[in-house]
């Protein structure tokens, strides 16, 4: 009996602790938020449109992927177990000293899917990562919206 605590009480505390979690996720969100937005300019400023043959795509570990070390040591240790959408491709036109060469490619999922194998395209592409699919013989475009 030296704790007598009334049902109200223990609501009120509740509710608190409730209202407390709610605000640190509303400023952490806004706060990835920012981030998100930030990365996203960032992609689109670096970004540049490329004539690709698309060799072969498939869904690999990125350890399998054929990627530059580089590149696979840049990637977060928990996001090693995942599989990437990979695409492996030849560059016909751009303007890259040595000319035509064989890269692999991350791919954005939804242009994954619709992707033509064996087909030239044209693509975005920042950095290593295909953003956006452009143009593509066979290819609707509308199932990307």
């Amino acid at each position: 009996m030296f704790l007598e605590i009334n049902i109200l009480q223990i609501v009120l505390i509740v509710l608190g602790i409730v209202a407390a979690v709610l605000v640190i996720l509303y400023f952490v969100g806004s706060k990835l938020q920012s981030k998100q937005l930030n990365a996203e300019k960032a992609m689109k400023q670096m970004s540049m449109v490329l004539s690709l043959l698309v060799l072969d795509k498939q869904k690999c570990h990125i350890k399998d992927s054929g990627l530059m070390k580089q590149v696979q040591d840049a990637i977060p240790a928990y996001m090693k177990w995942r599989k990437f959408p990979i695409v492996k491709a030849r560059i016909i036109k751009a303007n890259i000293a040595g000319g035509a060469q064989v890269m692999s490619f991350i791919c954005d999922p939804k242009v994954f899917k619709v992707l033509p194998v064996k087909t030239e395209v044209k693509v975005t592409v920042a950095g290593i990562y295909i953003t956006k699919l452009h143009s593509a013989k066979g290819v609707d475009l509308s199932k990307l919206k």
